[in-house]
C-alpha cells in the first residue's frame, strides 16, 4: 500500500483541484491560531458605570438645588420679617421726632423754650447775630 496523503489540498475558487501525483506530498504550511473571542463583559461594566455615575451626579445636583431652594425660602421669610421690623422702627422714629413729642421730652428734661434765636461762633464763643 502506498502512503496516502494526510490531507488533500482544497481547490482554489473557480479552479478544479488537481489530484496530487503519486509519491508527492502536499505542501504543508502553518496557520495562525484563531483569535480568542473578545468578551463583552468589560464593555457592559463600563456602560453600567457610566450610567450609574450620570444618575449619581443628577441626584447630587438635584439635592443641592433642593437645599438651595429651602435656604432661599428661609432667607425670604427673614427678609420679610426684617422689613416689618424696619417699618416699626421708622414709625417709632417718626413719632419720637414730631415737634410736639420733642417739646414734651425737652420739658421733662427741664428745658425751657427760647425767647430769641441767635447764631454763635464755636471757635470764638461770640454771639454773631441775635433774632428778635
Amino acid at each position: 500500500m502506498s502512503a496516502a496523503p494526510l490531507r488533500q489540498q482544497r481547490p482554489a475558487r473557480g479552479r478544479p483541484a488537481a489530484p496530487p501525483a503519486p509519491g508527492e506530498r502536499p505542501h504543508l504550511r502553518s496557520v495562525q491560531a484563531p483569535e480568542p473571542s473578545r468578551s463583552l463583559v468589560p464593555f457592559a461594566w463600563a456602560c453600567v458605570a457610566v450610567v450609574l455615575a450620570a444618575l449619581a451626579s443628577v441626584l447630587l445636583v438635584n439635592t443641592a438645588m433642593a437645599e438651595g431652594a429651602y435656604e432661599r425660602r428661609d432667607l425670604k421669610i427673614e427678609i420679610a420679617s426684617l422689613h416689618k421690623e424696619r417699618a416699626g422702627y421708622l414709625e417709632t422714629l417718626e413719632a419720637n421726632s414730631s415737634p410736639a413729642n420733642l417739646a414734651a421730652r425737652a420739658e421733662g428734661l427741664g428745658m425751657a423754650p427760647a425767647m430769641a434765636l441767635g447764631f454763635m461762633s464755636l471757635s470764638d464763643g461770640i454771639v454773631l447775630e441775635t433774632g428778635k
